[in-house]
């Protein structure tokens, strides 16, 4: 007999708080982006240290992107940028799909 049950999301919010439920979701997200910039990283064939200095900043910096502890617009696109790529941005407006730029020379 399995013990497996179905999701509940609002007894979930329920019992932990929106306010926890919400900065549980950003650190999962931030999470996933940081894996998969640094996969990205490891395809492309640079080392933390090689993207930090592209990006002007520590390794330990660039560390703490990839493990999720730093997950702000401006450190993906330093990241993507690093690695020769530009960040774009969808925003569903009402059902209508635009690409937003992170950056403004683009």
């Amino acid at each position: 007999m399995s013990s497996f049950s179905n999701w509940d999301r609002e007894g979930y919010r329920r019992r932990v708080g929106e306010e926890e439920a919400a900065r549980l979701r950003r650190s999962i997200m931030a999470e996933q982006w940081g894996y998969q910039l640094a996969e990205e990283r490891k395809r492309l064939g640079f080392t933390q240290a090689g993207s930090a200095e592209i990006m002007g900043v520590s390794p330990g910096r660039v560390s703490r992107i990839e493990h999720g502890e730093v997950a702000t617009v401006e450190a993906l696109v330093a990241c993507v940028s690093a690695l020769g790529r530009k960040l774009e941005l969808p925003a569903d407006i009402g059902g209508h799909l635009l690409k937003m730029p992170t950056d403004p020379a683009a």
